[in-house]
């Protein structure tokens, strides 16, 4: 990690950590690259918008429902803090540690041609990395039971043999860099109002959350700005919740236990993530279609030239990948078990905003 040691000496100190600062000769100089700038947030607490009354929130306005109402969303609370912040209720003087020295967050330039994106210099934005773990043999937190399968994938289609993640079996926290002390709780509550008439609020909440293995990519090519994304999420809790204009009188919880969500949008050049707003002013997020890698189709469907065979083989084997695993769900008092969506992969997808 020599190269963070300069940026990291002088950023640090922001953040009461007391170190020497240590002069360094040419040669020394010499074996820094300055790739990137890693940060880290000791003793960390963030709160915004507690006192809704007093109309500390961001508001979201211009949105109007079907009966031609005005609707405004606002986001009245958002907090950031240590674990045992009971739900937004005990946020300053509870602080967290988000990262540090060995393992920062990072925003660097990355040469592309380590990563599969050639002759690019790619701007990385990067949470902590993940560890080998020990359970799993991969950088993945579910540990997987598979079987061997034999199904058609269409009606009167040949049938395909593989392996098929049968269930998860547990859940590997030695990937994880982030120590305790540096999984935080957060929060956000959205208030809404229709009418001049606020009317209901929604609440989220997260305990021991932790986005280890996480970043986004992005580079130009064509005018245009695309990129990939790689999301690693975990949390011990996820609860959600509705109340009335007040925040009283709440509905049922629902809540989420060790829930993981590992996703990748995007592989490299050959199937990358396009972000774009078009000239009405609508976001359009669309991940690269990959049909028209197969030279030549044969009578049942399938390539019939080696290099179609190729990419899709690799494709499927190596490419981009979701997961989602909840290790319980519960409504109330009532617990419903495990939910698990394993090796979705996106073959094409095209997600745009509209003008109600």
């Amino acid at each position: 990690m020599t190269k963070y040691a300069t940026t990291l000496g002088s950023l640090l100190l922001a953040f009461n950590v007391h170190a020497d600062l240590v002069g360094l000769d040419d040669e020394q100089l010499g074996n820094i690259d300055g790739e990137g700038l890693g940060f880290i947030f000791e003793d960390f607490a963030f709160e915004a918008g507690t006192d809704v009354a007093s109309g500390n929130r961001l508001d979201i306005s211009g949105i109007q429902n079907s009966s031609g109402q005005d609707v405004v969303l606002s986001v009245s609370q958002l907090y950031i803090a240590g674990s045992g912040s009971n739900q937004g209720a005990n946020v300053i003087g509870n602080p967290v540690n988000l990262g540090r020295l060995l393992y920062p967050y990072n925003i660097e330039l990355v040469d592309g041609d380590t990563i599969g994106i050639a002759d690019k210099a790619v701007f990385e934005y990067a949470a902590p990395e993940r560890l080998v773990g020990s359970a799993s043999g991969s950088k993945s937190m579910l540990v997987t039971a598979s079987e061997t399968r034999n199904e058609s994938r269409f009606p009167g289609r040949p049938q395909s043999d593989g392996q098929r993640v049968d269930r998860v079996t547990g859940i590997d926290y030695s990937v994880l860099t982030s120590r305790e002390s540096e999984q935080a709780d957060f929060g956000i509550r959205f208030d809404l109002e229709v009418a001049n008439s606020r009317s209901q609020s929604l609440e989220a909440h997260a305990t021991g959350f932790v986005t280890d293995g996480s970043y986004l990519r992005l580079w130009g090519e064509n005018n245009e700005m695309i990129g990939n994304v790689g999301i690693s999420a975990f949390a011990d809790t996820l609860t959600v919740f509705a109340c009335d204009a007040d925040g009283n009188n709440c509905g049922a919880n629902v809540t989420f236990s060790d829930f993981v969500l590992e996703s990748e949008l995007g592989w490299g050049q050959e199937q990358p993530v396009t972000f774009e707003v078009d000239s009405t002013g609508n976001f359009t997020v669309e991940i690269g279609d990959i049909s028209g890698n197969c030279g030549s189709v044969n009578s049942t469907g399938g390539c019939a030239d080696a290099a179609g065979r190729a990419y899709y083989d690799s494709f499927y084997q190596n490419g981009p990948r979701t997961d989602i695993h909840i290790g319980n769900v519960s409504v109330g008092n009532a617990n419903f078990g495990s939910s698990t969506i394993s090796n979705l992969q996106i073959q094409y997808l095209r997600a745009t905003s509209r003008d109600l």
